[in-house]
């Protein structure tokens, strides 16, 4: 089996075994290579750790949701209305799967490279057409990234805050709809 073979089919065990219990944290090594029929060294010899090899699948879960977004995305649809529609799908996944994505949303922002806000800045740019310079819209969809990170981790803490629950889903439409308005009529 080639390396590319067995860092897949220990991606796609994980993935599997993460819709079958929904609870990342009660996920063992021992489970993962079980189910990719490999032994438990082989996590750490492709994975820094079990915990970034259960980052990699709960992101390639959300990936593929959100690569069927893309697949149905309405191009008749403004730059705005295209990024809001975006980011309310990807609210919405992350929240069908919280067990899963709580812990990993926290793994991103403390341990992974930053690369989700690369997936808006094309948006961001159709909006600001040429206003902001490429530090600024970077800035600005690090900044959208990361406070819908934080909302998503926060969620009960959120509440108590500012009586808005997350969980629910027309809380969290005009919870980000009047985030977003925040940032983009700032020019």
């Amino acid at each position: 089996m080639s390396k590319t073979d067995a860092k897949g089919k220990l991606i796609q065990s994980t993935i599997d075994l993460l819709l079958e219990s929904g609870k990342s944290e009660e996920i063992t090594s021992r489970q993962i290579a079980d189910k990719a029929k490999t032994n438990v060294a082989m996590i750490n010899y492709y994975f820094r750790s079990k915990d970034e090899l259960i980052n990699i699948a709960v992101n390639q879960l959300i990936k593929n949701a959100a690569d069927d977004w893309k697949t149905i995305e309405n191009t008749s649809q403004s730059p705005d209305e295209r990024l809001l529609q975006m980011l309310l799908h990807l609210s919405h996944l992350t929240m069908k799967y919280y067990s899963l994505t709580k812990s990993t949303t926290i793994y991103e922002l403390t341990k992974a490279d930053i690369h989700l806000p690369h997936y808006i800045i094309p948006l961001l740019e159709q909006h600001f057409r040429g206003k902001k310079n490429e530090f600024e819209i970077k800035l600005a969809a690090f900044e959208i990234i990361s406070f819908l990170q934080i909302l998503m981790i926060k969620a009960d803490d959120f509440l108590k805050y500012s009586g808005k629950d997350i969980h629910d889903d027309h809380q969290r439409e005009y919870v980000i709809k009047t985030y977003l308005s925040s940032i983009l009529n700032t020019v």
